[in-house]
């Protein structure tokens, strides 16, 4: 590429005294070594512009790829969805997983249920057993884990001081309550060296990405334990609330149903008149089948009337346990 260091103008070609014709040639040669000059000059500029995009958007992509999270190679669990550990019944789900990237703090709620057909939770969790995993700051212990109850049966997990760019972490879970069906006694002196095959527990692992997923709050605390038992009672309170309200809403369709079942019946009996034997006899059907099915909706609201009285004395006791724990008596369960 031909280099143009200084522009035609500015070098003496003319010669004082030159007449017409060498000044006609003058200012032309000016006029195309100018427009020379101007194409790489601006040619140059073009490339100078082209090569700067480029190192701006090369330190752009490393900033971008220290700072953004890195996608995980698993798959997070999802919220409320329960994950299973040890061998006696007990899951463990996600409730909520809120980040604050400027502080570093991540806040995960877990829940914990016993088996399935039970009315009472059979949950201890000091039995439990809490191990984290997941991302290298977190391996070294140069963030901070606090485990914090907030209930009988729920827990907080804080994750203090980790990276805005953490891929996931890892919260396992194993129940060290002791499994009879793995105790035996030998009956024999020679059963007594036989190994017995022990069927180990289940761990539970529960896996939050920082993916879009995960609520961000730049405004999220580092919660003290009471104000996240406070936050667990009142959300057990609203959980009543809400069971009330869907019990009264099913109480609501299930006496316009009996409405509608009655005037079915009323009908049906109106048209019996102009029947004959057979038809009589399917109406007679007709009018049982509304009959029976106008009980089983009764039982149905009583239950529901009997969930309503439930949830309304569980929200006075929580509304009572809620006025303790004000007063700094928390009352919960101690995990390891």
């Amino acid at each position: 590429m031909q280099h143009v260091k200084v522009k035609y103008s500015q070098k003496p070609h003319l010669k004082k005294g030159a007449g017409w014709f060498g000044k006609t040639v003058y200012r032309y040669r000016v006029w195309q070594d100018n427009r020379r000059y101007d194409y790489y000059d601006r040619h140059r500029r073009s490339v100078a512009i082209r090569l700067g995009g480029l190192l701006l958007i090369g330190v752009g992509v490393v900033g971008y790829s220290a700072v953004a999270p890195r996608p995980s190679n698993t798959v997070g669990t999802k919220l409320n969805m329960p994950v299973a550990f040890g061998n006696q019944g007990k899951s463990a789900e996600l409730t909520s997983r809120v980040f604050n990237p400027k502080t570093g703090t991540l806040q995960v709620g877990v829940k914990f249920s016993g088996a399935a057909d039970m009315l009472v939770s059979d949950v201890n969790m000091k039995r439990f057993k809490l191990t984290f995993a997941g991302d290298r700051f977190i391996k070294n212990g140069q963030s901070e884990v606090n485990i914090i109850p907030t209930s009988d049966t729920t827990l907080v997990v804080q994750f203090v001081k980790i990276r805005r760019g953490f891929q996931d972490v890892r919260i396992n879970i194993k129940d060290t309550s002791l499994d009879t069906s793995n105790i035996t006694a030998a009956a024999r002196v020679s059963d007594a060296d036989e190994k017995v095959t022990k069927q180990k527990a289940e761990i539970g692992t529960l896996i939050v990405n920082n993916d879009d997923k995960l609520t961000r709050n730049d405004t999220q605390p580092v919660d003290s334990q009471k104000t996240l038992v406070l936050a667990q009672t009142k959300s057990e309170i609203s959980d009543q609330k809400g069971l009330i309200k869907s019990n009264k809403a099913a109480i609501a369709k299930w006496q316009k149903a009996i409405t509608q079942r009655n005037e079915n019946s009323r009908a049906t009996r109106a048209e019996m008149s102009q029947m004959n034997a057979e038809e009589v006899a399917q109406a007679e059907d007709l009018i049982s089948t509304n009959d029976s099915a106008i009980t089983d909706i009764k039982s149905n609201i009583a239950r529901a009337k009997s969930n309503i009285s439930s949830a309304n004395d569980k929200i006075k006791s929580l509304q009572k346990l809620y006025k303790t724990q004000q007063n700094g008596h928390l009352k919960v369960a101690k995990v390891r």
